[in-house]
């Protein structure tokens, strides 16, 4: 009887134990803008992305007459928007911001392979760079030939 007894109080310890660490990483979910270093994280993140865009050799001649400060605020904007940081995108729409200029396909993997470097140089993972560009990559066909 005892045996049976002890194995009954820790098969309900081990319940409540899974149950309460279920509930404790449920509590502690943190969105991508948060896992990106919020704000000031996402800005550094920018700032790297915008310095990597005019020293690429592939990118550089597309950004010379970009108004940086703009396009920097915008794609803060974007990013927070995107991962939930509660911020309203103000831009233009990807299809106008990008008009005229008849991107290739190759040049649109070369402006992603450039935010993955800035990203590792901004010290964001792997796991949260996949988790952003995946929102990104939506935007692939508002953004190529336009």
């Amino acid at each position: 009887m005892l045996p049976r007894l002890i194995a009954s109080l820790m098969l309900a310890c081990t319940v409540l134990l899974f149950g309460a660490c279920a509930t404790q990483r449920v509590g502690t979910h943190t969105s991508l803008y948060d896992d990106l270093g919020g704000a000031a994280g996402v800005a550094h993140m920018v700032d790297e992305i915008v310095t990597e865009l005019h020293t690429d050799p592939k990118l550089a001649d597309l950004f010379t007459e970009t108004d940086d400060a703009y396009f920097k605020e915008r794609l803060n904007e974007q990013i927070c928007n995107l991962t939930d940081g509660g911020c309203e995108y103000t831009g233009l729409s990807m299809e106008e911001a990008h008009s005229g200029m008849d991107l290739s396909h190759a040049q649109f993997n070369d402006f992603v392979e450039a935010c993955r470097r800035a990203m590792t140089r901004a010290g964001v993972t792997v796991g949260n760079q996949n988790r952003l560009l995946a929102l990104l990559a939506p935007m692939h066909g508002q953004v190529i030939h336009q």
